[in-house]
Formats: C-alpha cells, sequence, structure tokens
C-alpha cells in the first residue's frame, strides 16, 4: 500500500509509550488491511524477544531524551526532501518551503474563483477586477503580513489553434515572498528552522541565528521547541565556524534543558574551533549539572585552547569547595 514506508516508520514504536492513541489506531487500521506491515511488526517482536534474551543496557533518562531529540531531527530532515506536490509547487512558486503552501494555496483560491465566475456567474462588467492578473507576472499579492510578486520564470509551449487562430500559451511562474513577524509567528518560526537545517549559503543561516537570537531566550522556550531543536542541529552539524558561534552565544540565553546540556557537551569535546568550545564551556557553567556531566570539566582541562584549560579548572576548584564546604554534597 502507498502508506507503508509512513507506517514502517512507526512500527518499531508500536508496544511502547511513544506514540500517541491516534497514531496507534491509524496504525491498527493499517495492520487490519496490510499483511506485509503485520509481517513487518512480527519480526520487529521477534527481534525484540531476542534481545530481551540478553544482557539489557538500561540508558539514564538524559540518554533518553537526547536520543528521542536525535531521532526527532533525523525525521525532521527527512521529512524535508521534497515529494512530488512540494516539486511541483517549487515548479510553480519557488524553492521557499514554508511559503509554497501559503503561495499555492491562494494561486488554487483564485483559479477556483476565476473558474466559478466562468461556468457560474453572468459576465463581468467592464472594470472589475481581473482575478487572472493575478496569476500573471508583475501583479503582487498582499497578505496581512507580507506579499506575494510573481514574475515569469519559463514559457513552456506555444500553440495556435488553426480554426479559431487562438493563441495558446503555457508558462510558470514564481513568487517573490515576504513574510513579516516575531519569533513567535509559526511561520516565521518555521522557516528560520529550515533555513537552519537545508540553507546551502552561510551567510542566510547566520542571519537566521542572529534572528533568533534577538528574542528568543526571553520567550523561555519549551525543551522540544522546534528552533531550540534546529539551534542544537546547527551547533553541531553546521560546516561553518561562524554559525556555529553565534549559535553557541544564542543558546547562552536559553534554559539548559537536556538537548542543550547534551548538545553543549559533545560540542566542547569535538568542536575543532576553539572560540566555539569557549562558548560552549561558558554556557555550561551557567547552569545546573550532574556529578556525571561535571565530569567533562576534567576533560576540559586539558583542552588545546588556554581559556577552556582554565575556565574548566576554575569550575573545577569551585566545585571541590562546595563539596568539601558541604558534608551531604556528591564529590567529584
Amino acid at each position: 500500500m502507498k502508506n507503508c514506508d509512513y507506517f514502517k516508520t512507526l512500527l518499531p514504536l508500536f508496544d511502547s509509550t511513544e506514540l500517541t492513541a491516534i497514531e496507534k489506531r491509524q496504525i491498527d487500521d493499517h495492520l487490519a488491511a496490510c499483511p506485509h506491515c503485520r509481517e513487518e511488526l512480527a519480526a520487529i517482536r521477534a527481534l525484540h524477544a531476542d534481545l530481551l534474551r540478553t544482557n539489557t543496557f538500561e540508558p539514564s533518562a538524559a540518554m533518553l531524551q537526547d536520543l528521542r531529540h536525535g531521532l526527532r531531527r533525523r525525521l525532521r530532515q527527512e521529512s524535508l526532501r521534497p515529494s512530488w506536490q512540494e516539486k511541483l509547487g517549487r515548479l510553480l512558486f519557488g524553492n521557499f518551503r514554508p511559503v509554497v503552501q501559503l503561495g499555492f494555496t491562494a494561486a488554487l483560491l483564485l483559479i477556483g474563483v476565476m473558474l466559478g465566475r466562468q461556468f457560474f456567474a453572468s459576465a463581468a462588467p467592464t472594470g472589475q477586477l481581473d482575478v487572472l492578473s493575478y496569476l500573471t507576472p508583475g501583479k503582487p499579492i498582499t497578505i496581512p503580513s507580507g506579499y506575494l510578486a510573481p514574475s515569469l520564470a519559463k514559457v513552456q509551449t506555444i500553440s495556435i489553434d488553426p480554426a479559431t487562430k487562438e493563441v495558446q500559451v503555457q508558462y510558470s511562474i514564481v513568487n517573490d515572498v515576504q513574510l513579516r513577524g516575531n519569533v513567535e509567528n509559526p511561520l516565521i518560526r518555521q522557516a528560520l528552522s529550515y533555513a537552519l537545517y537545508a540553507e546551502d549559503q552561510p551567510s542566510l543561516r547566520l542571519r537566521a541565528v542572529k534572528a533568533i537570537g534577538e528574542n528568543y531566550g526571553a520567550t523561555k522556550p519549551a525543551p522540544d521547541d522546534e528552533i531550540t531543536e534546529a539551534l542544537a542541529h546547527a551547533l553541531e552539524n553546521d560546516p561553518n565556524a561562524g554559525v556555529r558561534l553565534k549559535v553557541a552565544q544564542v543558546l547562552k540565553q536559553v534554559p539548559l534543558n537536556g538537548l542543550v546540556k547534551n548538545t553543549l557537551i559533545r560540542v566542547l569535546m569535538r568542536d575543532e574551533n576553539s572560540a566555539v568550545r569557549i562558548e560552549a564551556i561558558e554556557a555550561l557553567s551557567q547552569g545546573k549539572l550532574t556529578p556525571d556531566e561535571q565530569a567533562i570539566f576534567h576533560t576540559a582541562a586539558s583542552d588545546t585552547n588556554a581559556y577552556v584549560r582554565l575556565q574548566a579548572k576554575r569550575l573545577l576548584s569551585g566545585q571541590l569547595e562546595k563539596a568539601l564546604s558541604d558534608p551531604n554534597q556528591n564529590k567529584l
């Protein structure tokens, strides 16, 4: 069945508590009609049974949270691969995913109005607004927080009817789109997240981070916030050191939840850029770490960068003084 690929991504979680009631009900309905997915689920359960008979490893709550966020980031990246509908939308309205949907919807609405007038209404009086003009180059479409500005992309075919002498022109248009709003605007958030995941130009990714940093820390984002996840992904994976550095500075404004904390720890251990590591250790020093997490400072005390080494030793010294002064404090 055409939906098998989607359900196969959920089948490994079917017997867990990770899925919602709606998702489980959808899977139940699909399994009732799909023998291939039933076989897949049986194979997954058999594998789980084999694993239960072996020595098990119990991950910590922090590790589970980190793994969930990593899985979510991977799924988000997979979701960025365009479907045929999105490819059609990009052909018509350009390569800007969040607003493609808005532009495509506006175009369909205008086409519907045009066809409705042609088939179900009398001829429009002279001087009335021409709906077709909205789908031709040079006629901007104003929206509450921006605009859509069509322009001619390519003439594909030109044909002439021998009987009527009518000319038929088939062409494509693209839309230059502008949106305005703050980081709380869902479309702005989606666009900025998309830029961090998929934009090729480092300068645009950097501008996205700067835009997020203007007021994002003051909003106290949730741990699973899409912007926080996009920032964490960029900090760990962006190939441009300037982008990673700016992301680390922005994350210093964000509460040190599990995702942010674990990302900063990995960056402190692995990032080749010393300025990024400096920002990471300063961000970590502002939050509360468990004794196991504080052990990362022992490794940082041998960092190739003198400031990182000094900061790590200072933090270790302060932790030791606190442990000695408090008999109930877990020592490193």
